[in-house]
């Protein structure tokens, strides 16, 4: 039980990290340049978030950058191919659960509420 947890916590560690659901989410689509994931995601991260975020991805093994003659392209990778309806399907049930229980937990209680 123990892996089990430590491979799921590792799988959402990477994914909840900043610009990350952005951007598989965009590559899903279809291969595209730095400067289209600029415009494409909202709002739109500096140059340099971006690229740290696309450096961590292929690092990750998630997305591929090709070095094309004047541009290069990301595209997924078969493992970002195959975490991307694993993703869809989350973020679909995360929201579902949020629109029901929102006002439960956004409103801060007991000694995570502050000063009054």
């Amino acid at each position: 039980m123990d892996d089990d947890l430590h491979a799921v916590h590792d799988a959402i560690k990477l994914c909840a990290q900043r610009w990350t659901l952005e951007i598989l989410t965009a590559l899903g689509q279809r291969p595209m340049r730095f400067s289209e994931l600029l415009r494409e995601i909202h709002p739109a991260p500096s140059s340099k978030s971006l690229n740290d975020a696309l450096r961590r991805l292929r690092d990750s093994g998630l997305v591929h950058h090709t070095d094309d003659v004047g541009a290069g392209t990301y595209t997924l990778t078969a493992a970002g191919t195959h975490l991307l309806p694993l993703l869809s399907s989350f973020m679909r049930e995360m929201r579902r659960w949020s629109d029901t229980y929102r006002d439960g937990y956004a409103q801060p209680t007991g000694a995570d509420a502050g000063p009054a």
